[in-house]
């Protein structure tokens, strides 16, 4: 059993790995049974979403729970975020109440919530999830924090080991920045960089370098390499994408778009050519392709490699609703 599931970093190695090994076996299976009958979750959307919204409501029905999903300020109280503030705006009702009442009503509560871009100590240390976890009295799940997105990482590690099987350590991971018209957030990155680290796969980070992810994020995964296993950072796509196993494309924003987000904007067109094409994916040892969705086509990554054989990007989105399966069942301390 976990008491809940907020990043990677909380739980070792062979506690995730479990938590695989479940999934896999609830993927096998195609596991419908209702052991948790009675069971609610309750989800707290304060930002779009798709495949998490939609495979955490699958995964829980095919448990036999009931899953709620709540879109503050669409259908409920917009919910007021800040602490020690004069609540006289327009927002009528604070999260600290909100979440309290939530926990008496649902067995889990699943929060989404962006970064801001304005804080990035805030944004660095979880604000928002921190605040609600310290009100939260029963199993908080972290559907996408400003900084980690650890149950997209579940799918992706799960999507790896189905790929390579007992040979993933023998691998190379190449977690490469892209193009995006948008400033996007480092969870993805930051999550997929953990995993890959975690998983015995060896890593290569490509970037350019205004767009490097935090660097004490960066020591913390570093410090998790296991003995022999490589990690290198790199300005250079082509050098990072020479011999790769798995490319994992991802857009993000470095520090400076909370003090410079004209100067995050000129980077990201400037850099318009890592976008991830045939020509550099022939460069990799036949690599997989590898993105969380949503992604813009010929913005990111071009048509021909989406649409290739070698693209697995759908079977890491059906993934996650089996690794979150695992991770409802974990939290809830149920078994096959």
């Amino acid at each position: 059993m976990i008491p809940h599931f907020r990043g990677l970093s909380f739980y070792d190695r062979d506690t995730l790995a479990g938590i695989l090994d479940l999934a896999d076996k609830l993927k096998a299976m195609d596991f419908r049974e209702p052991i948790a009958n009675g069971k609610v979750l309750i989800n707290l959307f304060f930002n779009d979403s798709l495949r998490t919204r939609t495979s955490f409501e699958v995964a829980a029905s095919h448990l036999g729970a009931h899953a709620i999903t709540i879109t503050p300020g669409k259908g409920s109280w917009d919910l007021e975020t800040d602490y020690g503030i004069i609540m006289d705006g327009s927002k009528p009702e604070h999260v600290k109440e909100a979440i309290q009442v939530l926990a008496r009503y649902g067995d889990a509560i699943g929060v989404r919530a962006f970064p801001e871009f304005q804080f990035y100590d805030d944004d660095k240390n979880e604000r928002l999830l921190t605040a609600i976890a310290d009100v939260c009295d029963k199993p908080l799940i972290n559907l996408e924090s400003s900084f980690q997105h650890p149950c997209q990482a579940m799918a992706d590690w799960m999507t790896l080991r189905e790929l390579f099987g007992h040979e993933i350590r023998k691998k190379t991971f190449v977690l490469t920045w892209a193009p995006h018209p948008r400033a996007l957030p480092m969870a993805v990155p930051n999550s997929a960089l953990e995993m890959a680290v975690l998983s015995g796969m060896n890593v290569k980070l490509a970037c350019p370098e205004p767009m490097l992810l935090d660097p004490d994020h960066i020591a913390r995964v570093k410090s998790t390499l296991l003995p022999g296993q490589q990690f290198e950072i790199t300005h250079n796509q082509d050098h990072a994408l020479d011999g790769a196993d798995v490319v994992y494309a991802k857009a993000w924003s470095g520090k400076q778009v909370y003090s410079n987000p004209n100067g995050d904007l000129a980077v990201r067109k400037s850099h318009a050519s890592w976008q991830v094409t045939s020509d550099k994916m022939g460069l990799t040892n036949n690599a997989k392709f590898m993105h969380c969705l949503p992604v813009r086509r010929n913005v990111v990554v071009s048509d021909d490699v989406l649409d290739s054989p070698n693209a697995v990007h759908i079977q890491e989105a059906e993934n996650r609703m089996h690794a979150q399966k695992a991770i409802l069942m974990s939290i809830w301390n149920l078994s096959l």
